[in-house]
């Protein structure tokens, strides 16, 4: 693999733009001049694939030009972030630097220390320049594409961090298209057995569904051409991983109800819904399964509308209507800004990303965590496993909007992460309408109305035993301290 892969994948970049990626390539050739990778291939090959990655994101060029330079600075003898800005620029170099600090994390194979560094680091860049953690986790898509060459030690303990650390976060961003690649190269290294296992399972269902699915595609085409509406069609089949932690649950792969999704893609948000009308008049609904995330989105930006649909021999197929805005968003994440945006001198994708990453709940909790903990690692550590890495319920305001809370969490922990006061003057909570005790555990799409008193003195002490966040604890325990209750 040579340069031009790469040339050929910024082909509609600005002139300038292609100069200093060639530039930076070139810069990054002679760094790694000599240098082999495991696989006996020389070592550029392997900046050039990260930089091909966040290529096909299609990533500003000075993302894509400190992708391919990232590991200068570790690997090259006299490199430094200084040097790199006076070639390169500023904010080139912080992104370069920004990647090398993250890659010294060393405890001596101490695990958990190394975890709690890794995500000190990945909390950092999030909060300082999303585009740190792009370059990184390009970085490990293609470490992890290229593993058969590491020995197994090193190809269990890298796909058990993949799972555990960027996995997550990828998932919080949005970035669904590496995210599902990394949990099926994880997972391959992992459970190989059962990776074949579902891989089998996959062809099997392809072959079986083969013939149910080019009947309904047509009955669909049908309808969209008589209603002149313009379409793109996409199917399918679950990822490995996914596909497996399903069946741990469900067991018959005929009722995971979304292991097939055939995806629609149309032109705004008024015909998602006519298009949604329309099968479900075609086909027999499942009312349970229809989810609408236009109205609601997800977290993680994700929107579109569900509707699952029983086929004549009993089997579940899900349709996913959406615009191909949607689309983009859906795949890309915070980084489908660099596709919907024309490059121009107005628009700085990176600063749209990191002013709506702002947005997103999960970097408000970890900028709470972040700074609350500035100086205890331990804690930091497990406010972050609990809050961001934990599994996850959520729960709705009663003006609908959707909260993200870890499985266990009570309505003292919803009052606080909606707003330190109102957990502080929380009385008493209602779910789905009525009285709860405090303690209670919340459960997916509960409706919670929290009714709160300012005359109060603040939390009741009784409090601290009827959360089960860190985060609220702290909370009280700030509250107690700055009005000198003991």
């Amino acid at each position: 693999m040579g340069i031009e892969v790469l040339l050929r994948k910024i082909n509609d970049y600005t002139p300038s733009d292609k100069l200093l990626i060639i530039r930076a390539f070139a810069f990054a050739n002679k760094v790694h001049k000599g240098v082999l990778r495991k696989s006996g291939e020389p070592y550029i090959i392997h900046p050039l694939n990260v930089g091909c990655i966040l290529a096909e994101m299609h990533a500003d060029a000075q993302t894509i030009a400190a992708g391919i330079m990232h590991d200068c600075i570790e690997d090259g003898a006299g490199i430094t972030k200084e040097l790199i800005a006076e070639q390169f620029g500023d904010k080139i170099a912080e992104l370069v630097d920004g990647v090398t600090k993250w890659k010294k994390v060393d405890f001596n194979n101490d695990k958990k220390m190394t975890d709690s560094a890794n995500m000190k680091k990945i909390v950092e860049s999030i909060l300082v320049d999303i585009r740190i953690f792009i370059i990184k986790l390009a970085d490990r898509l293609h470490n992890m594409r290229t593993l058969e060459f590491q020995s197994l030690q090193k190809q269990i303990e890298n796909a058990e961090e993949t799972l555990r650390l960027f996995v997550p976060i990828a998932h919080l961003i949005g970035q669904y298209t590496i995210k599902s690649e990394l949990e099926d190269l994880s997972f391959k290294y992992l459970k190989p057995e059962e990776y074949q296992k579902i891989d089998e399972l996959k062809q099997e269902v392809a072959r079986e569904y083969r013939q149910v699915l080019d009947g309904i595609i047509c009955m669909v085409a049908q309808m969209l051409n008589i209603e002149k509406i313009e379409y793109d069609i996409e199917v399918k089949i679950k990822n490995h991983y996914a596909l497996y932690n399903r069946l741990q649950h469900y067991k018959d792969p005929a009722k995971v109800h979304d292991l097939i999704a055939i995806k629609l893609l149309v032109d705004d948000i008024e015909t998602c819904y006519k298009v949604r009308d329309q099968i479900e008049k075609l086909f027999e609904p499942v009312p349970e399964r229809a989810k609408d995330y236009i109205k609601q989105p997800k977290t993680n930006m994700y929107s579109s509308l569900h509707t699952t649909i029983k086929t004549s021999n009993n089997r579940l197929i899900q349709f996913q209507i959406k615009t191909k805005e949607m689309y983009r968003i859906n795949a890309y994440g915070l980084t489908a800004y660099w596709q919907l945006q024309e490059r121009n001198r107005e628009f700085n994708p990176a600063s749209k990303m990191q002013e709506d990453l702002r947005k997103l709940q999960f970097f408000q909790t970890l900028d709470d965590i972040y700074h609350a903990n500035a100086g205890n690692t331990e804690n930091f550590n497990f406010e972050v496993n609990q809050m961001i890495l934990s599994k996850k319920i959520y729960v709705r305001t009663p003006n609908e909007e959707i909260i993200e809370l870890p499985v266990g969490a009570t309505p003292v922990d919803f009052a606080y992460k909606i707003h330190t006061d109102l957990g502080n003057y929380l009385i008493a909570a209602q779910v789905n309408g009525e009285y709860v005790p405090l303690d209670t555990p919340l459960k997916n799409r509960d409706i919670i109305t929290i009714i709160a008193d300012e005359n109060l003195v603040g939390p009741r002490r009784d409090y601290s035993n009827m959360c089960r966040t860190n985060r609220s604890l702290r909370k009280i325990k700030e509250f107690r301290k700055s009005h000198y209750m003991r």
